[in-house]
């Protein structure tokens, strides 16, 4: 993702981050407010989104520009755009797929909505949601028993649900255990380290429950948040490698069940994608076990 950096040479108390970065990229207000509201810019090294922030002189402001849209990957023509979405299991009753990342869930031109059309199927339901940054393994059901069998098996906590993620600084417990609650709410997470850097660690994570956002709200509680993270880390990031991530490095690696209709055990890998392999690399971290 290219960077652009600039630095504001003479103090106006009407020059705004918004306006500033309009007119430093020559785009619209629209473009601009784009670029904040996906978390893109930073102001002396700290992730800042509020359009109305007053710059002072001296402030280095610095812009990840997007080489391409998102969703380009995925093409309504003819389905053309499908190949990139990997299937890992299927089923009359679900559907698992990988999730690339930038991609919604579900909603309005989601990956549920693609693969209703691709399937011409509009009973399938996502059991489960990804943060659109968030890649991997995604369970759907093919119709609505399926979906309330599923989502009872999630409530009760027999699903299987691995992650991996690069967080910031080097980790240097093997394995330990995250069980502040959330919202007031049970909350557990299982870590394993799977690599220690110097500016970051390539970690396991398993989770007990599954509460919004759990792994990056307790993995930034214990001063690890994920690479990338936009939302629960907002101290100023020195280092220009992780600074400049392009989105949370959080991967739903394997999901594992027993399949409530054939009672089979369902055990599902999502291969780690390109993006994520080329951060681990960038930082020194190789996808393999110490």
């Amino acid at each position: 993702m290219p960077i652009r950096k600039f630095t504001l040479t003479h103090h106006n108390s009407l020059q705004t981050l918004l306006n500033f970065i309009a007119h430093k990229l020559t785009i619209s207000k629209n473009k601009a407010k784009q670029l904040l509201d996906k978390r893109h810019v930073f102001v002396n090294k700290k992730r800042v989104w509020i359009a109305s922030y007053q710059l002072q002189k001296g402030d280095i402001v610095e812009v990840a520009i997007e080489d391409t849209e998102p969703l380009n990957f995925i093409s309504k023509d003819e389905g053309t755009g499908y190949k990139e979405v990997n299937v890992l299991f299927y089923d009359d009753f679900y559907l698992i797929v990988s999730k690339p990342p930038c991609l919604l869930t579900n909603g309005a031109d989601s990956l549920e909505s693609h693969l209703r059309e691709r399937f011409k199927n509009n009973q399938i339901q996502a059991v489960h949601r990804l943060d659109r940054d968030t890649s991997g393994a995604v369970i759907f059901a093919m119709d609505k028993d399926a979906f309330e069998r599923m989502k009872s098996m999630f409530k009760n906590n027999l699903v299987e649900k691995v992650y991996r993620t690069i967080a910031q600084g080097r980790v240097e417990k093997q394995t330990f255990t995250i069980n502040t609650p959330i919202q007031g709410q049970k909350a557990i997470t299982h870590v394993k380290t799977l690599k220690k850097g110097t500016i970051a660690s390539y970690l396991e994570v398993m989770i007990e429950t599954g509460r919004t956002h759990q792994i990056r709200i307790h993995l930034a509680s214990v001063g690890h948040p994920v690479v990338g993270e936009r939302e629960y880390d907002c101290k100023p990031i020195n280092n220009p490698l992780l600074r400049h991530v392009a989105r949370q490095m959080l991967h739903s690696y394997q999901i594992a069940f027993t399949h409530p209709y054939t009672q089979k055990t369902v055990s599902i890998s999502a291969d780690i994608p390109e993006d994520f392999r080329q951060c681990l690399k960038n930082l020194g971290l190789k996808e393999k076990e110490i």
